[in-house]
């Protein structure tokens, strides 16, 4: 997750999107890329509804707001891949 921050953000290169998240999600985060700054508040939590799933929430702070983050992780092909991915500002 820190490192899908890290691309929106524009301090790690937009390729590292199709090495962790599936095409769609991929493309759709490339389109948000911004120069900005963020933290994580508190460490992720996460929960897993199946052995394969894994829901994944965290609280990040960008400048002085604090927003929150939601991602869904599936294990597919011996890897795990981003399937949803949110911020919500």
């Amino acid at each position: 997750m820190r490192a899908v921050l890290e691309v929106l953000d524009g301090r790690r290169p937009g390729r590292l999107l199709r090495q962790v998240a599936v095409p769609g999600v991929a493309a759709r985060l490339a389109s948000a890329v911004r120069a900005r700054s963020t933290r994580m508040v508190r460490a992720p939590r996460v929960c897993h509804p199946s052995r394969f799933v894994a829901e994944i929430s965290v609280s990040v702070r960008r400048g002085e707001r604090v927003l929150a983050v939601a991602a869904r992780a599936e294990y597919r092909g011996r890897r795990w891949w981003f399937t949803a991915f949110t911020v919500l500002e």
